[in-house]
């Protein structure tokens, strides 16, 4: 008698009602309806920022735009020559799929090519962040552009010929 009624019980809960509403818990459903696509990052508001690395400082804008380049007054490729330099700065826009979205303007100086380039893509990701920060921060955050990368030469040390250089030692 039990057996049977545990069964019928069980047969109960399966029904279609049921899996309806389980249904719209679970990860796949929960957040997108059928007909409506994910949210994608907006182009509409400007934005500003400051990056630095090394010894490099660079004040970024961005504006909605067609994706060009303005580094002090140059296009992006006659400032940055070399192609890693390239990716360096693009990635923050690559990451989000916003590629040609903005026009970015940055003023950079100091430090060399290395250290500008990292000014600029710390600069390009804070600025991406102020124009919509709770669809854009976790994405830049995890793939690490809105950390400021605080390495910095070591000062070299009196005595020694360089930070951690020393002179050439002779037994006798």
């Amino acid at each position: 008698m039990t057996e049977n009624t545990s069964i019928d019980q069980v047969e109960e809960l399966g029904t279609d009602a049921d899996d309806q509403e389980i249904s719209e818990y679970t990860s796949e459903s929960s957040g997108e309806t059928a007909g409506e696509p994910a949210r994608r990052p907006s182009a509409s508001a400007p934005g500003a920022a400051t990056g630095r690395r090394k010894q490099a400082v660079a004040r970024v804008r961005i504006v909605p735009g067609t994706g060009e380049w303005k580094i002090n007054g140059r296009t992006l490729e006659a400032y940055f020559p070399n192609k890693v330099h390239q990716q360096i700065v693009n990635e923050p826009l690559k990451v989000l799929e916003l590629d040609g979205a903005y026009d970015v303007l940055v003023r950079v100086h100091g430090g060399g090519p290395s250290g500008q380039a990292g000014a600029v893509r710390l600069g390009v990701a804070r600025s991406l962040n102020g124009v919509d920060e709770e669809l854009n921060r976790p994405t830049l955050k995890k793939a690490g552009f809105l950390t400021r990368d605080a390495r910095v030469p070591e000062r070299k040390k009196a005595g020694l010929k360089k930070a951690r250089k020393a002179p050439q030692y002779s037994k006798r």
